[in-house]
């Protein structure tokens, strides 16, 4: 176990100062200058020269890097340029708001998955069976941009049940959080379903049933705990990608998260704050990644990595 967390480290570690240096130079290609958004494309070329010596623009391109890299390896995400205000200030009230809604989008399709993936599998071949597999491949293929807007159109412009935009309280959370976990749920429902109906025909599900089980024990007390399994690794992907910002989601709704705020700091040419959230959703990523692998191997412990 000590072996694996020590090597998932050194990936860790990699990974992020790969995600890093990308960032740091596709900023610097992209053609234009920050400060050109920050003065204004009119301000004095004297004022612009003079902000971009501030920021330390005008150094050779290798010393920005081993500044920027120095900077991150303690912590310090500089400062914004419009307030000069702290990256870290900014990102960690931002990733707060994305941590609630994509924390409650996972448990909400964890619930679903395994109530209508054991449903399913218990109901093989039958008529409910059929509709939660025709339902899935609908969710699995509808993506969010389409998804979040009938659900709005529906639910908050049409019925005016709930809030229609930003966060306003416990009900703004519900058609974001839908769709999210919509996807999620039904992709995750069928890996589960799939899992339980390999599982039935084992040789210990004959022996329980021999045993006198009730299906429902049968169900839920050993076919369920196998079967989910494999689609651990999913969800630790899945859950992963909601914590490292929801971009598209959270831009529909418009919420107050990180995926917002990075196409915010991309239209205004936030450096700073562009290369603290793609590092932070690196480092969430890769850190969920890990956790299932632990997870994995606590599970099942004949799983061995290479």
């Amino acid at each position: 176990m000590l072996s694996l967390i020590l090597k998932r480290f050194a990936q860790f570690v990699f990974v992020l100062w790969g995600i890093s240096t990308l960032v740091f130079f596709l900023q610097r290609w992209i053609p234009g200058s920050p400060a050109d958004t920050v003065l204004g494309v009119d301000a004095p070329e004297v004022d612009k020269i003079a902000w971009l010596e501030r920021y330390g623009f005008l150094r050779p391109v290798w010393l920005q890097y081993v500044d920027f890299l120095w900077k991150m390896l303690h912590g310090d995400m500089g400062k914004s340029y419009q307030n000069y205000t702290d990256v870290s200030q900014i990102i960690f009230p931002r990733f707060l708001e994305t941590l609630k809604l994509a924390l409650i989008s996972f448990w909400l399709s964890i619930a679903i998955a395994v109530c209508v993936g054991v449903l399913s599998a218990a109901k093989q071949g039958k008529w409910i069976d059929k509709t939660t597999a025709i339902v899935s491949l609908l969710s699995i293929s509808a993506p969010t941009f389409i998804v979040g807007p009938i659900l709005m159109w529906i639910f908050a412009v049409q019925l005016e049940w709930l809030p229609l935009l930003g966060n306003l309280g416990p009900s703004s959370y519900v058609l974001p959080c839908i769709t999210l976990g919509a996807s999620l749920a039904a992709f995750s429902s069928r890996m589960i379903r799939s899992g339980i109906v390999d599982v039935l025909h084992e040789d210990y599900i004959r022996t329980a049933k021999s045993k006198g089980l009730s299906p429902s024990q049968i169900l839920f007390k050993h076919a369920l705990r196998n079967a989910f399994l494999p689609t651990l690794t999913i969800l630790g992907m899945q859950l992963g990608v909601l914590l490292s910002g929801t971009v598209i989601t959270e831009q529909i709704f418009n919420w107050p998260g990180l995926g917002s705020l990075v196409v915010e700091a991309v239209t205004q040419r936030e450096y700073n704050i562009v290369a603290g959230c793609v590092i932070v959703m690196a480092t969430i990523y890769v850190f969920c990644n890990l956790i299932v692998d632990i997870l994995y191997r606590i599970c099942d412990p004949r799983v061995r990595y290479s």
